[in-house]
């Protein structure tokens, strides 16, 4: 396509009108700029540096045709943008849209740091294969296993679209295959499945351009040439810089040193610049404070210069011409092992124009040529791949001596030096390198295989610096080959054309035998590894060190992954099956290396002196080489099976090919097992030397060598090896090999062809002196050896290795059962274990030199294990599949019993867990039992049908879970069917191919020496149990294993094996097997037994009827049921009939006890209960007063009863809080909440999300989050999602909270308990204890929760209320009032700004300590001890909280300042009860019926220390000035005394809250709490129509919920009259409310009257309940057409309801009062005067969404930080606002060392905050410079918790723990839930830094 279609036709025509049309070449300028630049600049780079750099760079680039690449012709680019930032913001040509859809080509979408990707086992070929999250979200992954990862660094890339990514086609929408290859041929996308057959030279070809590529933009010839001059001389540039720089940071010693630095300066001048490097070993403090000290810098010039280097990977510290000091400075860096260099400025500047330059290269790939979004990239790639061009121009000398002399790579391009130079390079600029390799690579197939060929060509000199001297691993450019060893095409490619297999070994060798010299491993490596020498001498010299340096690296794991990788590839694979000669026989001499390596010899004399722990790292090079192991073994099963004819389809290795192999490989283990100094530390275990053995009447000649005296190794590679080629069953088939390779005798042909019996036996010989050695070391003969030995055994058993070594070397044995004679491979085992003796009889057969008798019982156990292992273990030797071993392995691991996920697959090998069989068997096989409560996890269980699998002998069972998954499976089976009492569990049969290698090995059962070993197995734990009167340690399990192993021959090879154990006798031809069978049945000892020896010998009598009968003693008739071991009944098989009839009467007798014993405890409990009743009605009728006394229970501390004898108190915390929301202005959404919600609050609210609570994981979570997305998108755009639908923290009331722990304590106890508190702060100095002192807090000594009070505690009053009418009561308590004489010493103490508020409540009162001192002398002051810890914590508050109080309030100093207790605590705490009860349901009854004892009885304590406080003013009057207060109180109320003169109540009562005057009336006159109640809730409904007025004034009424009809006239009567009753004292109130009830219609301002008034009354009956619960009972309200809360809430509180107005004469006067007062207060100044309500619905926390990785997946949306202004690094979200703050990031920290958490928690929860710390996944509790971690709310999809997405598996939100987090909030309860956590542990401190 042309650009024509884009552009005017003239548009490529030179502009001469360009301003930057310097030169007539804009290269040469270029390169002037940048050889000047150094001088010029004064070596000082800035950044109108960088700007100028990039300037000239696009100059050059473009030249005159700037126009094309910007929309604008005369456009230039702004100072320091970058090209592809331009084009996305003008959005030119589709820059920034989603790319437009190309089928065959792939999304190649680049992973930016921070980024989701996906990882979907079902469909990918192997792990490396990730998506984006937008083409996951584009594709189906229903069911499969994902997981999901966040990109740590940039650099990789999304592989839809790739064909060779994909098991199959995922369908993503975005990315569709090409169209048929006939008809439009694209070379990026034909993917061949066999290499291509590209000729040698294809990687130093550069690849065509992508033909077919829609969008390309046909370019004129000298804006491409300007663009390939450009980008050729910006890399020769970058590569002549980094000629110069050094491989790894280093300061020289000395100034002449310095001087000898190689340098490109031509002047050579001495100013230098000292540049600290990153590593990930030095925190921020460290550097900070070392440049501090070093360099004389500022805190924060140092704290930038820190993030710099953090953030580009390195930063100039330093730069001056006196080279002493700078010296000295490099070298007190360098002397922490800081990454320093000192070098030429001239240098150092040059390589930060290399980093710009680099820069500059990416941004190229991310940007267009109109839009074509290729050519750029094809440039770039084309400079890469051409070599280095030595300007004659350049006034930079090449460097001679320069440190990359490429001998070894033939013409050399630009990439391979750029490979070879990426560690001189630093973070940033490396990370930019490997984005712009990716970029590349993603160009086309034929790029991919190009850079592959570079890349392999130099990889060996990659592993070299990657291995040895790169400071910053993680960033190496090592890792690339991830990305490229993974694609099929390329590894074969890289394998054929490279050699890659061949020099990855050669490293190997080099590097572990240590031939290392100047940083670089020798290479190819001085050994024979390709001579064709047969000699191994030359290798073995070699001899591997395991405490040398590269044993002790950890980085050489990569580099055997990446030799993995390689050889996983199918076409790989192929290629080493095709050609074991070539490919096998490199391996067997790299595995060679390894053979015996660290071995270990048995300490006799002495302990061993030096535990060393070299042997780890043994084991990990182990566990690396094995998994390459079994990817070579895997070689030889691609792609097999059987074309139409039947025959061996040709594309799978043929047998010749796997017998070569086989035969390969048996040749090496003989050539380095055959030597004299083999595995042997040198010390040697000689020759292999053969000894005659005279076992069971038959001599044999087998090796000589006994573990106990030589050295032995665990590590056999070349066993393993051998062990995978032998797994080939199929290929090993008999026929096959007849057909194949012309073998007649099978698989015993093909071995002994190359070794004889003897060389096999020395083969098989080595696995087996490890499984001995093993046995030995568990029987404790090697404890002088140390932990190491135990160790390296728990290793080599160990789940994640046992596959890799264990299973490999008892495979070994099996191999040998088949091709040697089995009696000589038993009687090598037997030799081996040291049991010889012990299995031949005769009179010392129970005596070993060595072993005591405890060992020797051990021994034979062991062995009997390891014959069970090899004569029943299927898997191997009948080519079981993945998915099947993958099966058995969970049903094994699950027989146990019901386990986690995480439980689960440490049982279980790596390799099945990583197949995609694993989770299918996994559905298959189990339940899955989601968790429930909060700290539940998810389980899987057994399904019951699955227990028919399970084989108890199972030989990765220890013997403790064998005998406890018998048990299992009998009580299993005595369920099934209960009239077998002891059922026998028979061994299921091997299923052995009959044509197959190992269809020989049930033979072994056949053996003379195996049935010797079972005769005397049983025949001496008999004589040894005969001996010493009980059974010997073991004992029983010998015979478990010997009675097994029996039963396994009696299913195999049931008649020869009878037969044999009939004729064949021991003990000098006296007894036989079936002799001690007989003899074991009967034995008193081992009854345990007689159900299997009946089947056994039931079984035996089938076949040899007459052997059995005269042996055996029986009373009843046998051998009746044959049918099925597992319903054989005992009595109808072998028991008499006597010993069953005694077993029933035995149990008959235990019945009739237990009947009896039941029945007594019946009549115990009925009579003495009923005794008991009768005392506590007696006792309540005697005494009711002492019935209250016993009420309290005793003292926490001294135990003693709690009485009026001594004052006491409860234990309670008084909390500061901004926990009630107040209705925000404007935003619709909290408005429509309330007109939606439930009518009635105390009944179980049906849940928003019901279909989430009600599974795990939720089905439709996606859905629901998709749902919620939207509606935040239509509801108030951003806005909204920015917090994450949190409530905004400037909407919040402050309060004091105050709560108990329902637990109380003496006075004097609590302040002994206070002092043992201070005490145990002295002791324990350096430790973060859980309360502070100085805010007064301490932990109750029994629940550990958190408090800071202790208050009084108080009965409720005895009163009655006052049964006035309300009309009446009005009128006489005006009169009374009339009355009254004035009272100056009352009015003196009300507020003197008209509120009517006490100045005695106030925290602050100056008056109170004045009082306190005079009170001092009265008696009884201990109740006012508590007052004074409740007023001392309040007035601490107080002070440092006026800023968050609204409240009109004195000045400090005056009477009356601070908090007001009655409405700022007590009316809190009161609200906060009510709204944690929200949604709550009280099953039938009133919200106050869930009210706990401990709640109210604080409600009492707190309003009795109102009381007391204001009794301390008036201690000379009789009622201590109760009647005076309550007086004030009426007066307060009742309007004609509002504005009269009399009294000074200028300020409106509707703006004060008029619960507060219900708490004030309970305190001082509860008896007129009924009729002050009516007067304060009509007070409310009038105060709330000035708030509905206020707020629906601010809010349009379109996005408003609709409602169509009124639902609560009986409640509201004539709502309109009331509302405009209320607003008509002031015109201007009036018109704006007229025009808000207009808007909103009655039935919505009914609604929102309803549900802002219904929390008063539900405040005031918590309040009733509390202060009178005998006055306030709970009324029957009738299940039946039950009526709203609000209804129920106005009977219960006797309220007459706003619809009866019209008749209550007195309360229309008192509104009207108010509403004038009000009106008339309003008219005069309208600002002042404004009601706010508080939020009237359910509480929520900010929403998260339901699957985390939603968090992250619109990276453009993502929220930044607001204090720093970037995306969080480690993002933090506020549950309570929803704000995203840094999590202890050092950007956000202030002078304090305050972390963001703790700072935005003083702006948002106060004290209090909660966060979500998204990429750790887990909560954090924070209260006053404490904190604590919580389990996250998000579980994966088998039910756990993974802590910093470690496992990488999705996650969703989990109902019940998120509304754990919410309750805990609601309650108050994380002050506690912190001072519990800090208790239990001792805690360092550092929560400020959060």
């Amino acid at each position: 396509m042309s650009l024509s279609s884009f552009f005017p036709s003239k548009l490529f025509l030179p502009s001469s009108m360009n301003p930057r049309d310097r030169s007539s070449d804009p290269l040469s300028h270029l390169r002037y700029v940048l050889e000047t630049m150094p001088g010029s600049r004064k070596y000082t780079f800035t950044s109108a540096t960088r700007a100028e750099i990039l300037s000239e760079l696009y100059d050059s680039f473009w030249g005159p045709y700037a126009h094309v690449f910007l929309p604008n012709s005369n456009s230039s680019l702004p100072l320091n943008a970058m090209l592809s930032e331009v084009q996305v913001k003008l959005g030119f040509c589709g820059a920034g849209k989603e790319a437009p859809m190309i089928p065959g080509r792939p999304c190649a979408h680049i992973l930016k740091k921070g980024e989701p990707c996906f990882r979907c086992k079902d469909c990918a070929l192997d792990d490396s294969c990730v998506l984006c999250s937008r083409c996951f979200h584009a594709t189906d992954h229903t069911d499969h296993n994902v997981s999901f990862f966040i990109a740590q660094q940039s650099g990789g890339c999304c592989d839809c679209g790739d064909d060779e990514a994909w098991r199959t086609s995922i369908q993503c929408p975005y990315h569709p295959p090409a169209a048929s290859v006939a008809e439009s041929p694209v070379p990026s996308s034909s993917a061949t499945d066999t290499p291509r057959s590209a000729p040698k030279h294809l990687s130093s070809a550069i690849p065509q351009p992508v033909k077919h590529y829609p969008y390309r933009v046909s370019v004129p010839p000298e804006l491409r040439e300007l663009m390939n001059r450009t980008v050729g001389y910006a890399l020769d540039f970058i590569l002549d810089t980094l000629d110069f720089s050094p491989d790894d940071p280093s300061v020289p010693s000395n100034e002449a040193d310095l001087r000898l630095q190689p340098s490109a300066d031509p002047m050579m001048k001495d100013q230098y610049c000292i540049m600290i490097w990153n590593d990930d070993k030095h925190s921020f403090d460290e550097v900070i404070k070392l440049l501090c000290d070093l360099t004389g810098r500022t805190k924060e010039e140092a704290s930038e210069s820190a993030h710099r280097i953090d953030e580009n990977g390195r930063d100039l510290v330093e730069m001056g011409t006196e080279v002493p000091r700078l010296l000295e400075i490099a070298q007190s860096i360098s002397q922490i092992d800081l990454g320093v260099t000192m070098r030429r400025a001239y240098d150092t500047f040059r390589e930060q124009v290399a980093s710009v330059i680099i820069e500059w290269l990416l941004d190229l790939t991310q940007s267009r040529l109109g839009t074509d979004t290729l050519v750029m990239r094809e440039v770039i790639a084309e400079e890469l791949l051409s070599p280095r061009k030595r300007d004659s121009h350049s006034s930079y000398g090449y460097n001679a001596q320069s440190l990359h002399s490429l001998t070894d790579v033939p013409n050399p391009t630009r990439l391979d030096h750029l490979f070879l130079s990426h560690t001189r390079l630093w973070k940033r600029p490396r990370l930019s390198l490997k984005e712009i390799y990716t970029s590349v690579l993603t160009i086309s197939r034929d790029h991919k295989l190009a850079v592959a060929g570079h890349f392999a060509r130099v990889y060996h000199r990659v592993i070299d610096a990657y291995l040895l001297v790169d400071r910053e691993a993680e960033t190496s450019i090592k890792y690339f080959a991830l990305q490229l060893f993974t694609v099929p095409s390329v590894a074969s490619h890289i394998v054929r054309h490279h050699k890659l297999i061949t020099r990855l070994l050669a490293i190997i060798t080099s590097f572990f035998t240590n031939q290392i010299i100047d940083k670089h491993i020798v290479y190819p490596p001085s050994n024979p590894m390709n001579s064709s020498s047969s000699s191994a001498q030359g290798l073995l010299e070699q001899t591997l060190d395991p405490e040398s340096f590269p044993f002790k690296s950890k980085r050489f794991m990569p580099v055997f992954s990446d030799l993995r990788y390689l050889i996983s590839n199918a076409p790989v694979q192929r290629l080493i099956a095709s050609n074991p000669h070539l490919y096998i026989s490199q391996f067997a001499k790299t595995c060679q290396l390894f053979m015996g390596v660290n071995p270990n010899k048995r300490m006799v004399g002495g302990h061993v002196e030096f535990e060393g722990d070299a042997w780890i790292s043994v084991f990990n090079v182990t566990l690396s080489l094995g998994r390459v192991i079994k990817a070579y073994g895997a070689a030889f099963g691609v792609s097999r099976g059987t074309d139409a004819t039947g025959e061996s389809s040709s594309s799978g290795p043929g047998a010749g090919e796997l017998v070569a192999a086989i035969q390969t490989v048996v040749h090496h283990i003989l050539m380095v097992c055959t030597e004299e100094k083999f595995g042997t530390n040198g010390f040697g275990n000689g020759k292999v030397q053969f000894h005659k053995i005279f076992f069971g009447g038959a001599i044999y000649q087998i090796i000589k060598f006994d573990v106990l005296e030589g050295w032995v190794s665990f590590h056999h590679s070349l066993h393993w090896l051998l062990a995978e080629l032998f797994k080939h069953v199929d290929i090993l088939d008999t026929g096959r090999l007849r057909r194949e390779v012309g073998v007649e005798g099978g698989v015993r042909d093909v071995v002994i062809r190359v070794a004889s019996e003897r060389a096999v036996l020395t083969v098989v010989d080595f696995p087996l002196r490890v499984l001995a050695m093993i046995a030995q070391i568990r029987c404790n003969l090697w404890v002088r050896n140390g932990f190491a030995i135990r160790g390296q055994l728990l290793h080599y058993r160990d789940f994640m290795l046992r596959e890799l070594c264990y299973d490999q070397d008892l495979f070994i044995l099996q191999v040998g059962l088949v091709i040697l004679d089995p009696n000589t491979v038993i009687v090598t085992i037997l030799d081996r274990f040291g049991l010889l003796s012990f299995f031949s009889g005769g009179p010392f057969s129970l005596h070993h030199t060595v072993y005591d008798s405890t060992q020797l019982t051990g021994m034979a156990e062991e062995v009997l294990y390891v014959l069970i292992s090899i004569l029943s273990e299927s898997a191997n030797i009948s080519q079981m599949s993945v998915a099947n071993q993958a099966r058995r392995e969970i049903v094994h691991a699950l027989a146990l019993g019901p386990c986690s996920y995480t439980d689960l697959i440490k049982r279980i090998s790596e390799r099945l867990v990583d197949d995609m069989a694993f989770e299918k068997m996994l559905k298959e096989t189990t339940k899955f039992r989601p968790p429930e409560g909060t700290s539940d996890i998810g389980t899987y269980e057994l399904k019951d049908e699955c227990f028919e699998e399970v084989n108890p002998f199972w030989y990765h069972y220890t013997r403790n879970k064998r005998e406890e998954v018998e048990g299992i499976l009998r009580r299993r089976l005595l369920k099934q069917n209960p009239t077998v009492p002891d059922p026998v569990l028979v061994p299921k049969p091997l299923n052995v191919s009959p044509s197959g290698p190992f269809a020989i090995l049930p033979s072994t059962f056949e053996s003379e020496a195996l049935l010797q070993v079972m005769f005397y197995a049983i025949h001496n734990v008999l004589a040894l149990t005969d001996g010493d009167g009980s059974a010997p340690p073991s004992g029983e399990a010998i015979l478990d294993q010997a009675l097994h192993l029996v039963m396994l021959a009696i299913v195999e090879r049931p008649s020869i094996f009878c037969t044999l154990a009939s004729l064949r006798a021991f003990e000098e031809g006296k007894v036989t097997l079936i002799d001690v069978l007989c003899k074991l049945e009967t034995h008193e000892g081992f009854k345990s037994y007689k159900s299997r020896l009946g089947w056994i010998l039931d079984q035996m009598h089938s076949r040899e009827p007459r052997e059995v009968e005269i042996r055996r003693v029986v009373s009843g008739p046998h051998g009746t049921n044959q049918n099925n071991g597992a319903t054989l009944d005992g009595a109808t098989g072998a028991a008499p009939d006597l010993e069953q009839a005694k077993k029933n009467a035995a149990k008959a007798r235990q019945e009739a006890i237990m009947r009896q014993m039941k029945a007594q405890q019946a009549s115990f409990a009925f009579s003495n209960f009923e005794d008991m009743e009768d005392d506590d009605e007696d006792q309540d009728m005697e005494n009711e007063g002492e019935e209250e006394e016993m009420l309290y229970g005793t003292c926490i501390v001294c135990q003693e009863d709690l009485n009026a004898s001594k004052a006491f108190g409860m234990l309670g915390m008084v909390q500061p809080s901004r926990f009630i929301r107040r209705q925000p202005d404007g935003q619709t959404t909290y408005l429509n909440d309330v007109l939606q919600a439930p009518e009635s609050m105390d009944r179980l609210s049906p849940l928003p999300q019901p279909a989430v609570i009600s599974a795990f994981p939720p089905a439709n979570a996606e859905a629901l989050d998709a749902t919620a997305q939207a509606k935040v998108a239509t509801a108030g755009g951003a806005g909204v999602s920015q917090s994450y639908d949190g409530f905004p923290n400037q909407c919040t009331r402050f309060g004091l909270h105050s709560s108990v722990c329902s637990h109380m304590m003496h006075l004097d106890c609590f302040h002994i308990y206070s002092l043992s508190i201070r005490q145990r702060h002295r002791t324990q100095a350096t430790r973060n204890h859980p309360e502070t002192i100085p805010r007064k807090e301490y932990i109750c000594p029994l629940c550990k929760s958190l408090g800071n009070v202790i208050l009084p505690v108080a009965k409720p009053p005895s009163v009655e209320l006052n049964a006035v009418p309300f009309p009446d009561w009005t009128r006489g308590a005006g009169i009374s009032i009339l009355k009254s004489k004035p009272d100056p010493a009352l009015e003196a103490l009300q507020f003197r700004n008209g509120t009517g508020e006490f100045v005695f409540w106030s925290a602050q009162d100056t008056g109170y300590s004045l009082a306190m001192r005079n009170s001092d002398k009265f008696e009884g002051n201990d109740g006012m001890k508590m007052v004074d810890t409740v007023m001392v914590v309040a007035k601490s508050f107080s002070q440092q909280t006026r800023h968050l109080r609204e409240r009109h309030e004195p000045e400090p100093g005056e009477r009356g300042a601070g908090i007001y207790l009655p409405e700022e605590l007590i009316g809190y705490t009161i609200a906060s009860i009510e709204i944690a009860q929200r949604g709550t349901d009280a099953q039938g009854g009133l919200m106050v019926d869930n009210l706990s004892e401990s709640q109210m009885r604080m409600i009492r304590g707190q309003l009795s220390v109102l009381t007391r406080l204001s009794a301390l003013h008036f201690k000379a009057r009789p009622d201590e000035g109760r009647d005076a207060i309550r007086q004030a109180i009426i007066k307060r109320l009742l309007p004609e005394w509002s504005r009269s003169s009399l009294t000074s109540f200028s300020f409106p009562l509707l703006l004060r809250d008029p619960f507060t005057v219900l708490i004030e009336t309970a305190a001082v006159a509860p008896e007129i709490l009924r009729h002050v109640m009516i007067l304060s809730y009509y007070a409310c409904l009038a105060r709330t129509v000035i708030g509905l007025v206020f707020m629906l004034n601010k809010i349009r009424s379109y996005n408003t919920t609709q409602l169509s009809r009124r639902q609560h006239e009986h409640v509201f009567g004539d709502v309109r009259m009331f509302f405009m009753s209320v607003v008509r004292h002031s015109p201007v109130f009036e018109h704006t409310a007229t025009l808000a009830f207009e808007t909103f219609g009655e039935a919505r301002v009914e609604k929102l009257l309803f549900e802002f008034t219904l929390p008063f009354l539900r405040k005031a009956s918590i309040l009733c309940r509390s202060l009178l619960p005998s006055h306030f009972p709970t009324p029957d309200f009738g299940a039946m057409d039950e009526p709203t809360e609000y209804t129920r809430l106005l009977t219960f509180l006797g309220i007459p309801p706003l619809a009866d107005l019209p008749h209550q004469d007195t309360l229309q006067n008192a509104l009207s009062g108010w509403c004038a007062h009000y009106g008339h207060s309003h008219a005069s100044a309208p600002l002042n005067f404004g009601v706010v309500l508080d939020i009237p619905t359910i509480y929520r926390l900010a929403r998260l969404p339901f699957v985390l990785d939603n968090l992250f997946v619109d990276q453009d949306k993502l929220i930044p930080c607001s204090r720093c202004e970037t995306i969080p690094v480690d993002a933090a979200i506020c549950l309570l606002c929803g704000t995203t703050v840094c999590f202890q990031s050092t950007c956000c920290m202030d002078d304090e060392r305050h972390g963001e958490c703790n700072m935005h928690t003083r702006e948002c929860g106060g004290a209090l905050g909660i966060f979500f710390l998204v990429k750790r996944c887990i909560v954090i509790y924070l209260y006053g410079n404490n904190g604590t971690f919580a389990p996250s709310p998000y579980l994966d999809v088998h039910g756990e918790a993974d802590v910093s997405m470690r496992r990488g598996r999705r996650q969703y939100l989990h109902y019940t723990r998120w509304e754990d987090i919410r309750k805990t909030w609601m309650n108050h309860g994380v002050p506690t839930i912190i001072a519990r956590r800090l208790e239990g542990s001792l805690d360092s401190g550092g929560w400020e830094t959060f």
